[in-house]
């Protein structure tokens, strides 16, 4: 098993290296981009030792084998070996040139990562430069190793490979009328793995294509942009031609439109106000180091993009537009939709999570903006008061603080905090009467970071639990609410400020999640959202049954029964956690990944890798998003990135102009159904619904039925049109 292991390891290593070219880790584009290098024997060769050499170097030195597996180590020793072997004739001492500076490669490799990452930055193709200009300035020097004229017979060197059938195929390609600007788009893709033809450049593009819309247009954009600009400041076009360093123009439109930035319209047009640069450093930089008999090879392409990274990560603040990629998926439509899925669904986890102070459903009796006291500098704040169901608030005639259903009730630490400052020893006043002196009567002010304080007032006198500097807990007992200071009936005023003094002018800031229960009766679920008055709203009250059936945690093994078709078989989960401290479940089955993130309230699926034919990826799409308290007729709703669930036929257009218009949608929609107990729950019952749209025309529709027990989730069955599959937990005895 072991060795299988390692020789897929090795396998992947060295695929993705010539893929990582591409800013890709595609294995089939790394096929393709293998099988071109090889159109020079001596030069495909030359690269395929310098990976293997890179590769064996980085695993004897005991470097990271995750990005051994990626070619992060490799690629720019694959660049340099395929310069070198086209550029030199073959021989041993040759090759042992590759391996020993495939080593050096390996060094820079590693030391330019520590050095670049601390700014979070790249380091490209630096080391390919570094490497091939040592190689070019010793070259001279060495007696036994001699320069190649292979490059102008390249027919004879497919010749070599597949025969006359590939050569009059070559020679068909050539046939074709191109433009010339078509023509020399081909050659510098081509020229990208030191292939000098038509031919070469023709596949790439092709296999940039299958891997990415998006990037085979940007690359084209980079191209023409930079073409023009040559036409219109009266460079020499034909140089590009002969010198094929518009691969600098390829390599800089694909990495900032849609591999280090998130392809979006702003990207596109900095990829075109950039492009003129790349043209200026590239015929600077031609000049100069023809001092040095040196090529530039990709240095204006390395130049301007590690600038153009260093330069918006000094925004302050950071506007938005452009978007640095966080989670690198290695393909730009994988970035697109994973950072609209990441933003849309999580943005909001920017803010503190501050919960409501109490328990139970309060309702909001005046609200940011009230009509009594809630204006100017202080008008985000909130006063909740409990209503019965008559839409009272009190008891008997409301004569007396004891009558209101609010008064004495605990008071909630709404987030984890040092209590910064408290006010007491003001009495409660008798209804209708209000202590103008006392404004806020009995007070507590509660630090949850620099910057982010919630205050309570109107206490109940000697209910103050806490003093200042004791450290509280979220859900903690810290007061009781009472009726002192400006306040002519029983309430709890709440708000968020910046500053830790009673007075404090108030903050806009969203609450984090909690229960509604609109004039229907029905319930809904708000994230990070600011409630409005006369709501009526509470923090969501965990179901026993929910929550232990939700709860997830790494060593967790589930094994399901699964039924499609009539056929049975069994797939196990495993719950694990990454070194950053991602959960995903794990099924080694299918090698599929699941990953989720999960508080006390909820749990959200993130991202899925792996199978979509495996059950773990209907278990993904039907727990999506789903919360652990039940409420009646509760309806959570949300939508499913479009490259997880259409087709690659559907997404293929979709792809093209995804930065700029989405036509695909997936709407995923959670909902309550019963539940045999509300007090002692032994069973519920929940359905979740997929709804596939194409320009807002429903095309499709998956629903999930879920049954959860007291032993957790007990099954999940999919009913998609004719298709039924059912995955049902089996429990260890």
């Amino acid at each position: 098993m072991k060795t299988k292991i390692d020789i897929k390891e090795l396998y992947s290593g060295i695929l993705n290296s010539y893929s990582q070219i591409f800013f890709s880790n595609n294995q089939t584009f790394g096929i393709l981009l293998f099988l071109v290098s090889f159109f020079d024997l001596w030069s495909g060769l030359g690269g395929l030792l310098a990976v293997v050499s890179s590769n064996g170097f980085a695993y004897a030195l005991g470097f990271d084998k995750y990005k051994i597996r990626k070619g992060m180590y490799a690629y720019n020793g694959l660049l340099t070996g395929l310069g070198i072997g086209l550029y030199f004739q073959p021989s041993l001492v040759l090759y042992s040139i590759i391996i020993a500076i495939s080593l050096f490669i390996v060094f820079l490799n590693v030391n330019l990562e520590a050095w670049f990452g601390k700014y979070r930055l790249p380091f490209l193709s630096i080391p390919f430069i570094i490497g091939i200009w040592i190689i070019d300035l010793s070259g001279s020097s060495f007696l036994n190793v001699w320069l190649s004229d292979r490059s102008i017979y390249f027919v004879n060197s497919i010749y070599g490979i597949g025969g006359k059938t590939l050569v009059d195929l070559y020679n068909w390609w050539n046939t074709i009328p191109f433009f010339y600007s078509l023509k020399v788009y081909f050659l510098s893709l081509g020229a990208i793995f030191f292939q000098y033809n038509v031919f070469a450049g023709m596949l790439i593009a092709i296999g940039i294509l299958i891997y990415s819309r998006i990037a085979l247009t940007l690359s084209i954009l980079g191209f023409y942009t930079a073409y023009y600009f040559y036409s219109f400041v009266g460079a020499d076009l034909s140089e590009l031609s002969y010198t094929y360093i518009g691969f600098n123009f390829i390599l800089t439109s694909m990495s900032l439109g849609g591999f280090f930035l998130v392809p979006n319209k702003y990207s596109y047009l900095w990829t075109v106000i950039i492009l003129p640069l790349v043209v200026l450093i590239t015929l600077a930089s031609m000049a100069l180091f023809a001092n040095f008999q040196l090529s530039i090879y990709a240095l204006p392409f390395n130049l301007i993009v590690i600038v153009f990274l260093y330069s918006i990560k000094l925004r302050v603040p950071k506007k938005s537009g452009l978007k640095e990629v966080i989670v690198q998926q290695y393909s730009p439509e994988k970035n697109l939709y994973f950072y609209n899925n990441a933003n849309r669904r999580f943005g909001e986890l920017q803010y503190i999570s501050i919960a409501l102070p109490f328990s139970g459903m309060w309702d909001i009796s005046q609200g940011h903006a009230g009509e009594h006291t809630h204006r100017g500098e202080w008008q985000h704040a909130w006063d909740f008061i409990i209503r019965d169901r008559k839409g009272l608030e009190y008891k008997n005639e409301g004569d007396y603080p004891e009558d209101y259903f609010c008064y004495d009730k605990n008071v909630l630490a709404p987030a984890d905090g040092i209590v910064q400052e408290v006010q007491n020893g003001i009495p409660d006043n008798i209804i209708g009467d209000m202590n103008l002196v006392n404004n806020w009567g009995n007070t507590i002010i509660i630090k949850h970071v620099d910057y982010l304080y919630t205050k309570y007032s109107h206490l109940k006198l000697g209910s103050i639990s806490v003093k200042n500097g004791d450290f509280v807990r979220k859900g903690q007992v810290i007061a009781k609410v009472g009726n002192s200071g400006r306040s002519p009936y029983p309430h709890l005023h709440f708000q968020i400020q910046a500053t830790p003094y009673i007075g404090s002018k108030t903050l806009d800031y969203p609450l984090a999640r909690y229960i509604s229960q609109e004039n229907d009766g029905k319930f809904k679920l708000h994230l990070f959202e600011k409630p409005l008055q006369d709501q009526k709203i509470g923090n969501i009250q965990s179901n026993s049954l929910l929550k232990n059936a939700l709860h997830f945690i790494p060593g967790q093994e589930f094994k399901f029964e699964i039924e499609n078709q009539g056929k049975k078989e069994i797939e196990t989960w495993e719950i694990q956690a990454d070194t950053y401290n991602n959960s995903y479940f794990y099924c080694s089955k299918t090698n599929s990944y699941a990953y989720f993130y999960s508080d006390d309230n909820l749990l959200y699926f993130k991202n899925y890798v792996g199978d979509k034919n495996a059950a773990l990826f209907h278990f993904y799409l039907a727990f999506f998003k789903i919360q652990t308290g039940y409420y009646k007729d509760l309806e959570i709703e949300d939508q499913i990135p479009a490259n997880q669930i259409f087709r690659k036929s559907r997404l293929f257009f979709q792809d093209f102009i995804a930065p700029f218009y989405m036509y695909l949608h997936a709407k995923y929609r959670l909902k309550t159904v019963s539940i045999d107990d509300e007090l002692m729950p032994s069973e519920i019952k929940l359905e979740s619904q997929i709804n596939n749209f194409v320009f807002n025309r429903k095309v499709d529709a998956w629903i999930y039925s879920i049954t959860i027990n007291e032993q957790g989730i007990k099954e999940v069955v999919l009913n998609r049109g004719n298709q039924k599959i059912r995955a049902k937990q089996v429990y260890s005895n």
